[in-house]
């Protein structure tokens, strides 16, 4: 199989949030923005749907062996092999990639995160390390692409983190940090109850206000000028503001339920922000 339909295939299926965040960008940026997310979603997938923890570990290392073997142009691995001819042109990109192979293995080794210290590691190599990618796929930017990553990343690892609460729950791990739940008086155990308590309802209403404000401010971090470049981007954040709102419909009752929108919802919401975008309009 070509890597990168491979890299579609497992990443950006037809109807997925990924699939319209890349569909509208210029086909010169999508071969780099597919092999950065197929990376993230076997990293994802050996977290999440490797029971065994020992085999899970065995998996990321050999994903770190198999990014240096490409980075020395020997790569076996459809998302390797798209890795090496569209982002490891640029001999910065290595260390980005093991970052994100070090977020999923922290992943495995911590059932939690103390602090909001934690937390910024944790969306250093989950979501900020491929955004600095995503944002900059030439590797020409500078300060303003490099923050634009920091801002955009911060802001979707929370709402990945707020969507996906009731599964890592169930898998034993708890994202939102330690220090974060005992400020909002709830504590670890309140989150293993099947149905979301009053008091979770409204530490992740909370969490979800901030998290619509960090989304509005990375947005305001791109001026119009900009914005025909940063299409992913304003449409992953986009996206993000919705399932926000679904969540705020739905009670933030995340423990028992997981909202979701509907491939014409991020359709719709995709194309009409690309349209902005190439206007250069927010």
């Amino acid at each position: 199989m070509n890597p990168l339909t491979y890299c579609r295939d497992q990443a950006a299926p037809a109807g997925s949030a990924h699939h319209y965040a890349t569909l509208f960008l210029p086909e010169a940026h999508k071969p780099a923005a597919l092999a950065v997310l197929a990376l993230r979603k076997e990293l994802e997938n050996a977290v999440t749907r490797i029971a065994e923890p020992s085999v899970a570990q065995a998996r990321l290392d050999w994903w770190l062996a198999e990014l240096e073997s490409a980075a020395n142009g020997k790569a076996q691995h459809p998302v390797a092999q798209a890795l090496l001819e569209h982002v490891l042109l640029h001999p910065d990109r290595l260390a980005l990639l093991q970052e994100m192979v070090a977020g999923a293995q922290d992943r495995l080794r911590h059932g939690h995160l103390e602090d909001e210290r934690a937390f910024g590691l944790f969306a250093w190599r989950n979501d900020i390390a491929p955004w600095l990618i995503l944002t900059d796929p030439e590797s020409t930017g500078g300060r303003a692409e490099r923050d634009l990553a920091h801002a955009v990343g911060q802001a979707l690892a929370w709402v990945r983190v707020l969507h996906h609460l009731g599964r890592d729950v169930a898998q034993g791990q708890v994202l939102i940090p330690l220090d974060t739940l005992a400020r909002q008086g709830v504590e670890h155990g309140d989150l293993m109850h099947p149905r979301t308590t009053d008091a979770v309802r409204a530490m992740l209403a909370a969490l979800g206000g901030q998290t619509l404000e960090r989304i509005r401010q990375a947005r305001a971090l791109i001026p119009g000028e900009a914005r025909p470049g940063q299409i992913m981007a304003l449409v992953s954040l986009a996206h993000a503001e919705a399932l926000l709102e679904a969540m705020r419909q739905e009670d933030w009752r995340l423990l028992e339920q997981r909202p979701e929108l509907t491939p014409l919802r991020l359709l719709w919401i995709g194309w009409r922000s690309a349209r902005k975008a190439r206007k250069g309009g927010r």
